[in-house]
């Protein structure tokens, strides 16, 4: 099998081939870029987008503005759109060049998407390049998800980042470009040992080829097959914590499992609730402890970006507070046990129930996710908010004045709120309106007379 024809079939099989898209294809010069382009610009007419090339001049290299001028002049000769930029000079940092040029490279796409209303931007990220990834992600430690390296596809500004060569070695890329005479410039400081990528890649990748040329393959075929089994792990973790965080008691339904499925179920739901966390095993722990210890009853662990998990009793949360967000006395307030009926007051009572009931003589459906456990009810409190249908938000202050509650009684009004302070309902007045979510499960919720 060809190069084009492997290239063409990956192609479809990622569901990219739609000639109605726009595609922003992101190119260097160096040879991996530019064989994408190739392979992109003979696709057939059928699956072909639309394309325009972006290009980041960094100015980190004499050689810059001649790849510029080149690829200029390819894109005008292949009448091909090409947008351009330069990283000032002021703004390179005197140290973690690497990470600031991607961090300027990234904007940029992101600034293109939505300029030009593209669906997509595509790099050039080959198979060397993602065992490489793979490789720094062990050296340095991390969760076994990192392990699985850079993903076919991943959102990016309402548009996304996608890598078609990644099934490609480097070997087979540079084979093409020599055999179609493909132009490319060879970047200078990809042979410098100063960068630890580079370091990984001239030499420990050739000294683990040396061991097993087919070295490439076979650490792409354990990232494969790790990535399907924790697919499905997953998937297990998640029904398992519904289960958990849906009781009044989960620290309980939490230490009833074991010390290892314990780590893996509080990792998962920090990922649930905190993608951009990094949650290592002695914070993991260091939750662990505090939920099994009896002597203290409450506390609380603290994590990056203002998350933290909190312990109260029976029940545990890992949440984000908000800035006096809450009373320092709170004069009522409860947490809403699942299945079961609950005075609210006023001749009324609350359920949250897993299957539809005929008993409630109001109610809402609404689909909600482990980390909103547990629900509570509380008074409603200065910023409270609803979400709209819209999208917008309304004061719950102006919900009650819509609804004529007269001024006496507006005080007393109660909200059921998620575990992070989210206003579902203003009881017996107004519901909020929420967006389609992933990992929901639909709840019953509704209020009869006592």
């Amino acid at each position: 099998m060809t190069l084009k024809s492997d290239f063409q079939r990956n192609w479809q099989v990622q569901g990219w081939a739609d000639p109605q898209q726009h595609g922003l294809v992101a190119v260097s010069t160096g040879v991996d870029s530019m064989v994408l382009l190739q392979l992109l610009m003979t696709l057939p007419v059928t699956m072909r987008p639309k394309l325009t090339v972006v290009h980041v001049n960094h100015q980190l290299r004499q050689q810059s503005q001649t790849e510029a001028a080149f690829l200029k002049k390819w894109c005008a000769a292949h009448q091909i759109p090409l947008v351009t930029t330069k990283w000032p000079i002021d703004q390179h940092p005197s140290h973690g060049v690497e990470a600031a040029a991607r961090a300027f490279r990234y904007d940029f796409f992101a600034q293109q998407l939505h300029q030009q209303k593209a669906d997509w931007v595509a790099t050039a990220h080959q198979a060397d390049e993602q065992v490489e990834t793979i490789l720094l992600k062990l050296i340095r430690g991390g969760q076994l998800a990192q392990l699985t390296g850079m993903a076919a596809s991943r959102p990016l500004a309402g548009g996304r980042v996608i890598r078609p060569l990644l099934p490609f070695t480097k070997e087979r890329l540079k084979a093409y470009a020599r055999e179609q005479q493909v132009p490319w410039y060879e970047d200078a400081t990809n042979q410098e040992l100063i960068a630890s990528r580079n370091r990984v890649r001239h030499q420990l990748i050739p000294l683990l080829k040396q061991e097993n040329p087919q070295v490439v393959e076979h650490v792409m075929t354990y990232a494969q097959q790790l990535q399907a089994t924790l697919m499905i792990s997953d998937q297990a973790l998640d029904q398992q914590l519904q289960t958990i965080m849906t009781r009044s008691d989960n620290v309980a339904g939490l230490l009833r499992h074991s010390i290892a499925e314990q780590r893996l179920l509080l990792t998962r739901l920090i990922k649930q609730q905190a993608p951009t966390i990094s949650a290592g095993y002695p914070q993991i722990d260091q939750c662990l402890q505090l939920l099994a210890n009896g002597q203290h009853p409450t506390g609380s662990v603290v994590f990056s970006e203002g998350w933290q998990l909190t312990k109260s009793y029976t029940h545990f949360r890992f949440w984000q507070p908000k800035k006096n967000d809450e009373k320092s006395v709170e004069h009522f307030r409860f947490m809403v046990d699942l299945d079961q009926w609950q005075s609210i007051g006023h001749g009324r009572q609350l359920g949250c129930f897993t299957t539809d009931t005929a008993k409630m003589i109001t109610h809402e459906t609404i689909a909600l996710t482990t980390a909103d456990f547990p629900l509570m009810v509380r008074e409603w409190q200065a910023g409270d908010r609803l979400r709209l249908r819209t999208g917008h938000h309304q004061p719950v202050r102006r919900a009650l004045i819509n609804a004529k509650i007269p001024r006496e009684q507006r005080a007393q009004q109660q909200v059921l709120v998620t575990a992070q302070g989210t206003v579902l309902a203003v009881l017996g007045v107004k519901w909020a309106v929420w967006p389609p979510r992933s990992h929901t499960k639909n709840y019953h919720i509704g209020l009869k007379a006592e």
